[in-house]
């Protein structure tokens, strides 16, 4: 037999099901654990992207005086930046996942039209500050145009084979 060095397995325990236990296979996506991801990764590289941006602020406008003010001037552009745009990116992303996860329950379906239907709930939120006329808009975009789609995905993908 031969090992796989990388994995340090053997390949013959690769063979058969990839899940642990039987009946695995069936189980839908937890959309809380999705969630709670999703949460979390865009407020944490919010928080990095801010803090760049703080600290690129902080270059460029600092005036050069004593080491003591310099570091509570580059501290607080940090924490100012971080903050703000890690909020605001986890805002964004309560709004995705939890409309996503509301369509997958009322679809009964885990596939990618209820990550689009996501993503224009969100917009269309997000957008909504402009006025209701924005919101409507997009809503009716996403209406008209996702099934369209779906449809011609479904027909098309029986007829139509990629080499």
């Amino acid at each position: 037999y031969q090992q796989h060095l990388a994995l340090n397995i053997k390949p013959e325990h690769l063979e058969g099901s990839q899940y642990v236990f039987e009946g695995d296979e069936k189980k839908k996506t937890v959309y809380v654990r999705n969630m709670f991801f999703g949460i979390g990764t865009s407020y944490l590289s919010g928080l990095v992207v801010g803090g760049t941006w703080g600290l690129w602020e902080h270059m460029r406008t600092f005036d050069g005086s004593s080491q003591v003010l310099r570091k509570n001037h580059m501290l607080n552009s940090i924490t100012k930046r971080g903050t703000f745009v890690g909020n605001s990116v986890a805002v964004l992303a309560v709004l995705y996942t939890a409309s996503t996860g509301i369509l997958g329950k009322l679809r009964d379906k885990d596939d990618i039209w209820n990550d689009v239907g996501g993503g224009a709930v969100t917009g269309g939120i997000y957008k909504s500050t402009k006025g209701v006329a924005t919101f409507s808009k997009i809503l009716r975009n996403w209406c008209h145009w996702g099934p369209a789609t779906q449809y011609i995905q479904r027909n098309l993908s029986t007829r139509v084979t990629l080499c």
